[in-house]
């Protein structure tokens, strides 16, 4: 056997033999491989749902990660919530679920430090990175009414912590915010 690593390169000739019925049996075995191929499936074909049931799996999967219900029975894990967001993002596309999510990201890390009083500088620093990517996004997107569709909860995040958490958090999703409504008021 060759020491050669296999990749899409070698794969792709093979399914390109497949009939509709054979690429529909493997798509069939990997959904129910794992909960994270169910989702990521979901999330590329069921997107339409306007009940955004395809964004449970990764809701929870932040919940689960940001902000853990018995923290002294688990870590919190800054880089699974990304993980999340980022496997969606590559599943979806889809620019508004996705902001959404990354918003929850920021509300689940808030609604820890409410709940467990004040974090690290890194957890803080995770947040402010995912708040200022909300913006950014909001900025390159320039849709008036996504802006108007997502500041309320921007807002809301802000409001939750102002004066009630350090590290400087607050002030920097303020400044965060006063550039996004700079752009589009």
């Amino acid at each position: 056997m060759s020491s050669a690593k296999i990749s899409w390169k070698d794969v792709k000739p093979v399914l390109s033999g497949f009939s509709s019925i054979q690429l529909l049996g493997l798509v069939q075995d990997l959904y129910r491989l794992n909960a994270e191929n169910a989702s990521f499936i979901h999330a590329r074909l069921l997107s339409e749902d306007t009940t955004q049931c395809h964004l449970t799996p990764y809701m929870t999967r932040i919940q689960h990660a940001i902000s853990p219900k018995k923290p002294w029975k688990q870590d919190v894990k800054l880089a699974e919530g990304r993980k999340a967001i980022s496997e969606f993002k590559k599943a979806n596309g889809n620019i508004r679920d996705t902001l959404t999510l990354m918003i929850y990201y920021v509300k689940c890390g808030n609604d820890f430090t409410l709940e467990f009083g004040d974090i690290d500088e890194g957890f803080y620093d995770s947040l402010c990175s995912m708040f200022s990517s909300v913006v950014q996004t909001l900025l390159k997107q320039q849709d008036q009414g996504l802006f108007e569709e997502f500041m309320p909860s921007l807002e809301t995040e802000l409001d939750r912590v102002d004066g009630r958490i350090g590290w400087g958090y607050p002030d920097e999703l303020a400044d965060h915010l006063a550039d996004l409504k700079d752009a589009f008021e």
